[in-house]
C-alpha cells in the first residue's frame, strides 16, 4: 500500500490530463463533472463525512473564482477525487497484492514453499493470480 498522500505515476499522469487538463487550476465545470460521475458510480457514498464537505467548499470557491489556483486545497481536492474514483476492482487488486506480498516473504524462508515448489514465484507476481488472492481476501 502507498503512503499516505502518495500518488503513483500513472495515476498522476491521469490527473494532469483529464482533470487538470494541462493546466495548473481545477475549473469549477471539472469539479462539477467529476462530482456527478462519483454519485453515478457509488464513490462518493464511500467518503467520509469531511471529505464531502471539503470537496463542497471547494466547488463553491470555484464557482464563486471560476477556477481553484491554491496548491495546497488541489492537493486536497485529488486525494478526494483519487479515492472517489478507487474502484472495486482496485480494491480487489489492493488486497491481493498485500496477501501476495505476505505470502512472497514467507515462502522465500530458507526450505520454504519456493524450495520445492519454484514457480510459485511467478505466480505471486502475475496480475491474474494476484486477482485471485484479492477475490479470496475480499470474500474471506
Amino acid at each position: 500500500m502507498q503512503p499516505h498522500g502518495h500518488v503513483s505515476r500513472p495515476a498522476s499522469n491521469w490527473l494532469r490530463t483529464v482533470v487538470l487538463q494541462g493546466s495548473d487550476s481545477l475549473t469549477y465545470s471539472t469539479l462539477r463533472q467529476l462530482k456527478c460521475k462519483g454519485l453515478r458510480n457509488g464513490g462518493w457514498a464511500r467518503l467520509e463525512i469531511a471529505e464531502k464537505g471539503l470537496f463542497r467548499c471547494a466547488l463553491w470557491i470555484a464557482k464563486a473564482r471560476n477556477r481553484i489556483t491554491n496548491t495546497r486545497l488541489m492537493v486536497q481536492v485529488l486525494r478526494i477525487v483519487l479515492k472517489l474514483f478507487d474502484g472495486f476492482q482496485s480494491r480487489i487488486f489492493k488486497a491481493g497484492k498485500a496477501r501476495a506480498a505476505t505470502m512472497l516473504a514467507e515462502y522465500a524462508q530458507p526450505g520454504g514453499v519456493f524450495s520445492w515448489a519454484p514457480q510459485m514465484r511467478l505466480w505471486l507476481r502475475d496480475r491474474r493470480y494476484i486477482l485471485y488472492l484479492g477475490v479470496l481476501e475480499v470474500n474471506a
